[in-house]
């Protein structure tokens, strides 16, 4: 039976974010016009010009100050940034991640037995339920920093004194902690400003969701095309026999052709994708370190700051680690599954079938054991093993941290 509506729920939310910021593929390869091909860089100018380069103007600022540093740093600056190298990456490939979700369609389109679909919108739903949740907790993050600001900023305790040869003034807070060479305390100049930084977190927050979101998506379909040519080898005798002329050559050649296509899948997923993660992992490791320094600063009260900024800080965390956490969770089941193929072709009723076409299957098990693996900068593979590594890294760097303040110290 054939089914798109499954498609369209599993893509419908992360298409809308991506075709807004202009970096949704145009699968059906209609000539695009200027104005189409340059529309990411709106957001991309967004991020750059209102949220990175004031902040980093404002690290060289108060670069003696290190709470300070941190602070800009892991609640804004590398995050917006990992999102502006997302926005990037899938405009790089938006060629490649087109015929992804062109080869996706054309999966729900074709004609399945009932298991292969019920299989399909299992993984389907599976696909749905961790962008949800994917979306919860960034819109979350994103709606706490606003809280956050809003309280500090009518509580005035990020306000700074300015001492001028007449007078001493206090400087309205910005949306984001941030410097601009020019002045920006006067009215409308103040709000303008105020209101760009505060779009831009949202495109930032939006995007880095909306490509993990993508990720997931593409995952779990290739996860449930797996599953089915498992099914599809489970059952291969039964299908030989259900068949006019028992053509045993041609019905194995299937099926090496479609896991050869899903291998394809697999790179292509890899190739598109990998840059990206290199960059968010060895980022996301800073910020994990730099943020439980920071936490753990403040908790050993060697500095005070207001329980609503040590809520977002840890709640700041926790989003941050499941993040990776989804990569290297849905790298593992991918593992897994593509496994598994070899395990389904040894279950098989293969004692059935002559001594050459047993060798024939000896050499699908043998293929099988290359699992599927998607990398950060084809350094490491992801998986749950992987995961641990980080943790762990970045738990290591802490306590470095920690050791350098008591001994500066001291």
């Amino acid at each position: 039976m054939a089914d798109k509506k499954g498609y369209e729920e599993a893509i419908e939310a992360t298409r809308a974010v991506l075709r807004a910021f202009g970096v949704w593929p145009n699968r059906h390869k209609i000539s695009e016009n200027w104005l189409s091909r340059s529309h990411f860089l709106a957001p991309a100018f967004l991020i750059i010009c209102f949220i990175n380069i004031p902040q980093t103007l404002k690290i060289i600022k108060v670069w003696r100050n290190l709470n300070e540093v941190l602070d800009i740093l892991v609640t804004a600056n590398i995050p917006s940034f990992v999102a502006l190298i997302k926005l990037l990456c899938v405009r790089y490939n938006k060629k490649v991640i087109g015929l992804l979700l062109v080869s996706m369609e054309n999966d729900w389109k074709s004609l399945k037995t009932l298991v292969e679909t019920r299989i399909m919108w299992k993984n389907g739903k599976l696909g749905s339920l961790i962008t949800l949740v994917i979306y919860t907790l960034t819109c979350g993050s994103y709606v706490a920093y606003v809280i956050m600001i809003t309280y500090i900023n009518v509580g005035g305790s990020k306000q700074e004194d300015v001492i001028t040869l007449n007078e001493s003034k206090k400087l309205r807070p910005l949306y984001m902690r941030s410097y601009f060479i020019y002045d920006v305390q006067k009215t409308p100049v103040y709000e303008i400003i105020w209101i760009f930084q505060f779009v831009s977190m949202g495109v930032a927050t939006f995007t880095f969701m909306a490509v993990d979101s993508l990720f997931a998506v593409l995952m779990m379909h290739l996860c449930g095309q797996l599953i089915n040519l498992q099914e599809r080898l489970k059952n291969f005798t039964n299908m030989l026999g259900q068949t006019k002329t028992r053509n045993f050559s041609y019905q194995l050649s299937t099926i090496v052709s479609r896991h050869e296509q899903l291998n394809r899948f697999a790179k292509a997923i890899e190739n598109a994708f990998n840059t990206m993660f290199l960059v968010q992992m060895l980022l996301s490791g800073m910020v994990l370190c730099l943020q439980g320094y920071q936490i753990v600063i403040i908790l050993t009260g060697r500095d005070t700051v207001q329980i609503i900024e040590l809520l977002f800080m840890v709640y700041y965390t926790l989003c941050f680690a499941f993040s990776l956490f989804v990569y290297c969770y849905i790298a593992e089941i991918l593992r897994i599954e593509s496994m598994e193929i070899g395990n389904a072709a040894y279950h098989c009723d293969w004692y059935d079938l002559s001594a050459f076409e047993r060798r024939l299957f000896i050499l699908t098990i043998i293929r099988s054991k290359t699992p599927f693996e998607i990398t950060a900068g084809k350094f490491a593979a992801f998986s749950l093993e992987f995961y641990c590594s980080i943790l762990k890294t970045s738990g290591g760097y802490l306590s470095v941290l920690l050791a350098v303040q008591d001994r500066l110290a001291a």
